[in-house]
C-alpha cells in the first residue's frame, strides 16, 4: 500500500471513529499524522475538529495553536497549507478571531480564489464593527465572483450587507440596496442550478428583502413573474418535488401572498385585501403558525387592507388578532412588531366607527375588542389541540440502554408504566439551547408525578461538551450520552432539537420537532393526552 493511501485511510479512519462516539481511538489514531512526512492537512483538519470537541477550550488551544505553528514554520506555505490552517484556528471558540493578522494576510495574496474570499469573511466575522464589517463584505463583493470559490459564501457576504443596511440605513443608498438585491438574487440563483435546488426559493427572498426595504416595489413584481415563469418549466417543478419536498401548488400560494403584501405597500387596498385573504396560510395548523411573528404580521396586514377598503369592523378583528396575541417566546422580552401598528390601527378604526354617533371611550372600546378576542383565542388554542393529539405514531418504541456522564445507566423498557419525554438534541444547536426554559416549564409542570419521566438525549457528542452544555443549562432531568446516535437513528430523527412522547406501554406516539413551545403547551397538551389514556 502506497503513502498517499495510508494517508488517506488514516483520515477515513479518523472521521469515522469520530462519527462512531469512540473518541479517544480516533485521537490515537490521529496522533500519528504528527510524524507524517509531509504533512496529510486532510489528516490535520480531522485531528483539530476532533480536539476541539474533545477538549476544554484551554486545553484544545494549548494542543492545536502549537500544531499549526509548527506547520507554518516548517512548511512551505501553500495556498493548501494556509487554508487548514485558518480552519484549525476557526475550530476553536471564538472562531475567526482566533486567526492572527499575519495569517489573513498572507491569504490575501491570492486574489480571486477560495483562499482570498476565506481571508475577507473571516476579517468581516471579527465584528470589529459595523464599518468594518461593512468594508470586508463590500470587497468580496466587488473583487470576486460567485465562480471564485463557494457560491454559498459569496451570498452570504451580499445577506450580511442587507442585514447591516437594515440595521443602518445610512451604510446604502436606494439605488445601491436595489444593486445589493440584484446580485444576492443571482447568487443565489447560481448557487440553486449548481445543486440542482428549487430557483423560486431564490426569488422568494429577493421579493422579500425588497419588502422589506420598500426598495424597487416594481422590480418585485417583475420578479415574481419571472418565478412563475420558471415554476411552470418542467426542470423547476422537478427540483421542487424531487429535491425540495415541495409542491407547485403551494408554491403559487406563496407567490400570490407576496403580490398581495406588494399591492399592500402601493395601497392598492382592494387587491392586497383579496389576495391576502384568497392564500392565507393555514393558521391553525400549530400554535407556531397562529402565533408566530410572521403569521401575527399577516393579520396586521389583513387589518390595513380592510380598514383601506373601509371595511372598520372587518380591520378591527384582524388588528386584534395581531394586537392582542401571546407572543410566541414570551420569556425573551416584548415582542417589538407588529403591535405598536396593529394598536395605532385599532385606534384609527375606533374614530371612523365613533363618528356621529355617542360610543364609549377608546379604553373601552380596547377592552371590549380585547374580550372579543379572548374567544376567539380560546376556539383556535382547542382547535390546534385537538388536531395536534389526535396525530399520533402509535408504534412500538425502539428499547435503548443508555449512561449520564457520572455513569448512572437508564434503559427505555424500564419504564414501563410511565408516560416518557426524551428531549434529543446537542450542544451546537442554537433552538436546543433557545429552547431549555420551555423545556424547564414541561419537566416543573409534572414533577410531582410519578407517572412522567424526562429525559435528555445527547446526540454523539463528546463528554467534555455535554459536561460544558450541563454546567450551562443547569437541566432538572438525567442528560443520557448516545455517543453511537442509536436514538437518532432508530427513531428516524431529521432535526434538533427533538422531542419524542412514548406512552404508559412503551409505544412511541408523539415527535415535535419544533423549539416552538410557548410556555411548554404542545408537549403539555401530548402528556396529558398520554396520561388520560
Amino acid at each position: 500500500m502506497s503513502d498517499d493511501t495510508q494517508q488517506q485511510d488514516l483520515a477515513t479512519q479518523i472521521k469515522n471513529y469520530h462519527r462512531s462516539g469512540e473518541f479517544d481511538k480516533a485521537l490515537e489514531i490521529s496522533n500519528r499524522v504528527l510524524k507524517s512526512d509531509p504533512p496529510d492537512l486532510e489528516v490535520y483538519d480531522s485531528r483539530w475538529e476532533l480536539i476541539a470537541e474533545m477538549f476544554s477550550e484551554e486545553d484544545a488551544k494549548k494542543r492545536i495553536v502549537p500544531e499549526i505553528e509548527t506547520l507554518l514554520r516548517t512548511q512551505s506555505e501553500t495556498p493548501e497549507l494556509l487554508y487548514t490552517a485558518c480552519w484549525g484556528y476557526k475550530r476553536l471558540p471564538g472562531r475567526a478571531k482566533n486567526v492572527p493578522n499575519s495569517l489573513f494576510d498572507k491569504m490575501l495574496q491570492y486574489p480571486k480564489t477560495k483562499l482570498y474570499l476565506s481571508a475577507l469573511l473571516g476579517l468581516a466575522q471579527r465584528n470589529e464593527g459595523t464599518d468594518q464589517e461593512w468594508h470586508y463584505y463590500q470587497r468580496l463583493v466587488n473583487e470576486c465572483t460567485v465562480s471564485d470559490g463557494p457560491s454559498s459564501w459569496y451570498m452570504m457576504a451580499y445577506e450580511k450587507m442587507l442585514k447591516l443596511a437594515e440595521q443602518d440605513r445610512a451604510l446604502a443608498s436606494d439605488d445601491y440596496i436595489d444593486e445589493l438585491i440584484d446580485g444576492l438574487l443571482n447568487a443565489h440563483l447560481f448557487m440553486c442550478r449548481e445543486t440542482q435546488q428549487f430557483l423560486g426559493w431564490a426569488y422568494i427572498e429577493a421579493v422579500e428583502r425588497r419588502l422589506k426595504f420598500s426598495n424597487r416595489l416594481d422590480k418585485a413584481l417583475e420578479t415574481l413573474e419571472r418565478a412563475e415563469i420558471r415554476l411552470g418549466e418542467k426542470e423547476e417543478q422537478t427540483w421542487l418535488i424531487e429535491n425540495n419536498n415541495g409542491s407547485v401548488e403551494g408554491v403559487h400560494k406563496d407567490f400570490s401572498r407576496l403580490r398581495a403584501e406588494i399591492h399592500l405597500r402601493q395601497e392598492r387596498w382592494r387587491e392586497a385585501y383579496d389576495g391576502l385573504l384568497a392564500n392565507a396560510p393555514d393558521f391553525l395548523k400549530s400554535l407556531s403558525a397562529r402565533f408566530g411573528e410572521g403569521s401575527l404580521n399577516y393579520f396586521y396586514m389583513l387589518g390595513r387592507s380592510a380598514e383601506g377598503i373601509g371595511e372598520w369592523e372587518t380591520a378591527r378583528c384582524h388588528y386584534a388578532d395581531a394586537h392582542f396575541a401571546v407572543p410566541l417566546f414570551p420569556s425573551f422580552g416584548p415582542r417589538k412588531s407588529p403591535h405598536a401598528e396593529a394598536r395605532a390601527g385599532l385606534e384609527r378604526v375606533y374614530h371612523q366607527m365613533a363618528r356621529g354617533e355617542t360610543t364609549d371611550t377608546f379604553a373601552a372600546f380596547l377592552k371590549d375588542t380585547e374580550a372579543e378576542y379572548r374567544l376567539r383565542e380560546a376556539t383556535d388554542r382547542e382547535k390546534i389541540r385537538q388536531k395536534l393529539i389526535a396525530d399520533r405514531v402509535n408504534k412500538k418504541a425502539p428499547d435503548f440502554r443508555l449512561a449520564t456522564l457520572e455513569g448512572e445507566t437508564y434503559t427505555l423498557s424500564e419504564m414501563l408504566g410511565k408516560v416518557v419525554l426524551l428531549d434529543v438534541g446537542a450542544s451546537w444547536c442554537g433552538p436546543c439551547n433557545i429552547v431549555m426554559p420551555e423545556v424547564k416549564t414541561v419537566y416543573k409542570h409534572f414533577c410531582e408525578s410519578d407517572e412522567v419521566v424526562v429525559l435528555g438525549i445527547n446526540d454523539g457528542e463528546a463528554p467534555q461538551k455535554v459536561r460544558e452544555f450541563l454546567n450551562q443549562h443547569q437541566p432538572l432531568w438525567p442528560v443520557l450520552l448516545d455517543p453511537h446516535r442509536q436514538v437518532l437513528q432508530t427513531y428516524q430523527i431529521k432535526a434538533f432539537p427533538c422531542f419524542i412522547l412514548i406512552d404508559k406501554g412503551g409505544n412511541w406516539q408523539y415527535s415535535f420537532n419544533s423549539s416552538n413551545l410557548m410556555n411548554g403547551q404542545p408537549l403539555i397538551w401530548m402528556i396529558e393526552a398520554l396520561l388520560s389514556d
